[in-house]
């Protein structure tokens, strides 16, 4: 039976001035899309664009409504803010315009969706606010740290417009591989070699002559490489920057000051010249009619004016850098984007070497036949036929689909931070389960020395290791929902293994695994004894997470606490516990969290969809403790673990459970001021209630959806519930604070 025809919903919110390459990209799909429902109604039934806040009929309104959206975003203050709450009150009018559009596929082509209940594909560009946050507006950097990682997990299918970039997303963001479709993008039919007379009215509007000027078109940031681009120009001999300017096609950006104070004295004697946003109408001609075309961009998701000026029989320089060379192919010359001298020298060549000149035109004209938007268009629609497959499919829980004759599978997660020697000491303990598990370690954002260590090391000791190595460090909740988000596919995998990358697994782990894989055992989330690493010690490291009544949590020290659930450092969490999570509440562990009682939040909210936690007393592991965050009850361990915990209890906690012991949580955070005031640490301790207090609107938005969700009473919560005040260790030596301060002898 043939599939039945396809409605969409195209996003196109990027059709707006001035027009980026994300906007053009928007606005071809569009125009193409519409041109398929004409031609082949069969294969495109219906085709609806929403722009901003409202259904729109064509990609012209579109970009209407968008520059008027696009000019009260320019003026308002606190853009963070003002960006978040746009993007919560658009994804409200989409949702409730879309509710009954169920049965439309979903595209979202400027990386970000919207909440929609049927299939969605995103489209992701590149990771530049990973790999450059540097080079970009601090609010889109937060943007996307929030809202990418969430469109990733729940896109049926993403598009990149480059291998690259598709291999960045499944080695730095952990992407399943299955999802990913690299369709790049297309070059307009009016970006084609021209003649001196064509191009004679937009040269005279802009007061340039035919091949008399070097041509560049970026947006005015960063990460376009156009500092280093004009330093290299002011090089170049005296007369070749009077026979051929410098011409830079673009609009105005950010960041831009290092640039501005580069091109002044150049431009003031006419050598560089600064167009800004040029028309439509205008830019195949100054194409056509440049000298040559440079763009030594610091990284690029594709490069669509290198297909542009290709297309239009130009010579190219460009960088040997991301997903450029992948784009030009031979035709183009490719320089270190970081050298200035490289692209000095590019310049010269791409200005005086005549028969190369020649050669890269004709070049760059056979590689840019093998684009276009009509090729891209068709390619597009085969992933959405992908995602509505892909989305008929999970409708079922993976577990449901596994080959009955293959064993089951656990997934062991290590992230690490500067600490490859440990991480690879874990991975050596762990060899006795290696038939029974894939390894998948992320590095958060290590050092070069450390990254290039662990590498070595799992090349050598786990070659099926999976690595997934973040530019950033994205810290412990970020690092293991990479990993879970890359695993899950495998329906192989019915459980998901968290090690501390300090510890070190003991041989009743193994076996304990083995036990739950195989049946034996059938705990939700499970932990069990962790002791000191020292040879033969017996002290207790951790018995999981204890939840005492002053609803704080803290290492689980006595069997006779009621257990709350797994600590991140060794916690077995079976696989519908994490689709749950996920499907429940959007997130495995709240990436906000970073570190430190992210583990007690996905205990808590495990807790209210009705799984129960479970121990076994074996000793499953022994670990080193806090390697990677400096050891000890430092400022780093305080802010996030105070703060932390304060946003896991306006997310979890019952508001009845909060009521009954409000005197016990009034009493632990007076305690906590005192203690550390006395302690010297004021700042840090005003600096986690501040951004504590911060986040609380956030967290209650959360919390509304969590608690909206539960399964359990509150009564139910509260056997969980310590009737311990707090950790006698922690009380003992707060008491021993106290009376050395009063003694006016301040313990160190």
């Amino acid at each position: 039976m043939s599939a039945a025809p396809l409605r969409l919903i195209l996003n196109v919110d990027a059709i707006s001035a001035p027009l980026t390459g994300i906007g053009v990209y928007t606005r071809e799909l569009a125009l193409g899309l519409e041109q398929i429902g004409l031609e082949q109604a069969s294969q495109l039934a219906e085709l609806k664009l929403f722009s901003a806040y409202r259904w729109v009929a064509n990609s012209e309104q579109a970009f209407q409504v968008n520059r008027t959206i696009q000019s009260v975003r320019r003026v308002l203050p606190f853009k963070r803010t003002a960006l978040e709450g746009y993007t919560a009150l658009r994804a409200a009018l989409f949702r409730r315009s879309a509710r009954s559009l169920r049965d439309h596929v979903l595209h979202a082509p400027n990386f970000v969706l919207m909440p929609f209940d049927g299939p969605c594909v995103a489209t992701v560009h590149d990771i530049s606010y990973l790999r450059y946050p540097q080079f970009h507006p601090i609010e889109r950097v937060r943007f996307l740290e929030r809202h990418l990682p969430p469109t990733l997990a729940r896109a049926d299918a993403l598009i990149t417009d480059s291998a690259y970039v598709r291999d960045e997303l499944i080695s730095v963001l952990g992407v399943d591989p299955a999802k990913l479709h690299v369709v790049p993008l297309g070059v307009n039919a009016a970006f084609r070699p021209r003649t001196p007379a064509e191009a004679a009215d937009a040269l005279a509007a802009h007061g340039l002559s035919w091949r008399g000027y070097l041509l560049v078109v970026a947006t005015q940031e960063p990460r376009k490489n156009l500092e280093r681009l004009v330093q290299a120009y002011a090089t170049q001999p005296a007369a070749l920057r009077a026979r051929l300017p410098l011409v830079v096609v673009g609009a105005r950006g950010w960041l831009d000051a290092g640039l501005a104070r580069a091109i002044e004295p150049l431009e003031r004697r006419g050598e560089v010249r600064r167009l800004g946003f040029v028309a439509d109408a205008q830019l195949p001609m100054l194409y056509a009619a440049a000298a040559g075309f440079a763009f030594p961009s610091l990284y690029e998701g594709f490069g669509l004016p290198l297909l542009e000026a290709m297309a239009s029989g130009v010579p190219v320089l460009t960088s040997n850098a991301a997903s450029m060379p992948e784009v030009v192919g031979d035709a183009a010359l490719c320089v270190d984007p970081f050298d200035v001298d490289a692209i000095g020298a590019g310049l010269r060549r791409l200005s005086e070497d005549t028969a190369w000149r020649e050669q890269a035109a004709a070049a760059g004209l056979a590689q840019a036949a093998g684009y276009s938007w009509r090729r891209t268009v068709e390619a597009t629609l085969a992933v959405y036929a992908a995602a509505r497959i892909r989305a008929g499919t999970v409708g079922a829980p993976l577990a449901h689909q596994r080959v009955a004759s293959a064993p089951l599978r656990a997934a062991v997660v290590l992230v690490n931070y500067n600490t490859a020697d440990r991480s690879l000491r874990c991975v050596a303990s762990l060899q006795g389960l290696a038939a029974r598990i894939r390894l998948v370690v992320v590095d958060s954002g290590s050092n070069p020395a450390d990254l290039a260590l662990l590498r070595r090391g799992l090349a050598q000791d786990w070659p099926s290791a999976e690595l997934i190595a973040s530019p950033l460090n994205i810290g412990f909740a970020a690092g293991c929902n990479r990993a879970i988000t890359r695993v899950l596919p495998d329906a192989q995998i019915s459980h998901v293994l968290l090690l501390n990358n300090d510890a070190v697994a003991t041989t009743q782990l193994g076996r304990w695994v083995t036990d739950h894989l195989d049946g034996r055992c059938d705990a939700d989330l499970a932990g069990g004894r962790v002791l000191k690493l020292a040879d033969g010690s017996d002290e207790i490291d951790s018995l999981g997470i204890a939840f005492y009544r002053s609803l704080l949590a803290s290492n689980r020290l006595d069997p006779q606490d009621p257990y709350f659930g797994p600590t991140g450092g060794c916690a077995l969490y079976a696989r519908r516990v994490l689709e749950a999570l996920q499907a429940e509440h959007g997130y495995v562990f709240d990436e906000e969290f970073f570190c430190y009682a992210e583990d007690t939040d996905v205990a808590a909210r495990a807790l209210l969809l009705g799984f129960t936690p479970a121990y076994t007393d074996d000793v499953l592991a022994r670990h080193e403790g806090q390697a990677s965050s400096g050891g000890g009850f430092n400022d780093f361990v305080l802010y996030h673990g105070i703060r932390n915990s304060l946003w896991m209890l306006l997310k979890c906690v019952p508001l009845s459970v909060i009521l009954r012991h409000l005197p016990s949580l009034a009493a632990i955070h007076a305690g906590i001021l005192l203690r550390h005031g006395l302690r010297g640490k004021g700042r840090v301790v005003f600096r986690l209630y501040r951004d504590a207090l911060r986040g609380t609107l956030r967290m209650l938005r959360k919390r509304r959806r969590i608690q909206a969700g539960r399964r359990i009473t509150a009564a139910v919560f509260s056997r969980h519930v310590s009737g311990r005040f707090y950790d006698r260790g922690y009380v003992r030596n707060a008491l021993r604070d106290l009376w050395a301060a009063l003694r006016g002898r301040p313990r160190s």
